[in-house]
């Protein structure tokens, strides 16, 4: 098969951000006396925040009112993250750049705070971003993977997808793409059904390079 493009998560891949995502899930949440395991928080990843919190609300018995409460003080939270980057990330984005790979970002996470984190670190690096915002259906769906290799003007097969977890890997192989999996936030036996699973992104790197047969 002759792959043409990346689609990259964002949250857990393009920024190490998803451990801070879970302290202030669990600020939320504490404040209503409900307390949940990182591990499970992460399996949750990709569907978006509204999504997320009515389920996990609905899990723990909570009104209406206490969700949206709890998506406001989420939202709150995320102001004060702070943008991190994984070991040689932005070497491996650097290097795929100076070959020309069509890159986008397809994630759960809403418009107006991935374009922003874009627009400031990686401007003129990724053609295209497919948010939560511009899908009627979330992942595990394979709408947005669908979506974001149309905007790189390619099919799903043509393009290999970078995950972190796996909604978001289920949402790939939905759509028919290639998927490395990279451990920065669940074990392998969660990652299971990607075609790879990388430790690092060296290792992804070296995987993309033989993948696109870049020399």
């Amino acid at each position: 098969m002759s792959y043409k493009g990346i689609l990259f998560d964002f949250d857990g891949v393009v920024i190490d951000s998803m451990h801070q995502h879970y302290d202030a899930w669990s600020k939320a949440f504490a404040g209503k006396n409900i307390f949940f395991e990182k591990e499970d928080f992460f399996q949750l990843e990709g569907q978006g925040l509204p999504t997320i919190s009515k389920m996990l609300g609905e899990q723990h018995g909570l009104a209406e009112e206490d969700i949206l409460d709890i998506i406001k003080k989420v939202r709150y939270y995320y102001m004060f993250d702070q943008i991190k980057f994984y070991d040689y990330f932005l070497t491996m984005i650097s290097n795929l750049k100076n070959n020309n790979i069509p890159m986008a970002v397809v994630t759960g996470g809403q418009k107006e705070r991935v374009a922003v984190i874009l627009e400031e670190y990686f401007s003129g690096v990724f053609k295209n971003v497919v948010t939560i915002d511009d899908v009627k259906n979330g992942k595990p769906h394979p709408e947005p993977f669908v979506k974001g290799a149309e905007m790189l003007g390619l099919g799903p097969k043509e393009c290999i997808v970078v995950e972190n977890a796996p909604l978001g890997i289920a949402s790939a192989k939905n759509a028919g793409c290639k998927v490395l999996a990279i451990k920065t936030t669940l074990p392998d036996m969660y990652l299971r059904k990607a075609d790879f699973i990388l430790n690092t992104f060296q290792e992804v790197e070296e995987k993309l390079f033989l993948l696109l047969n870049i020399q």
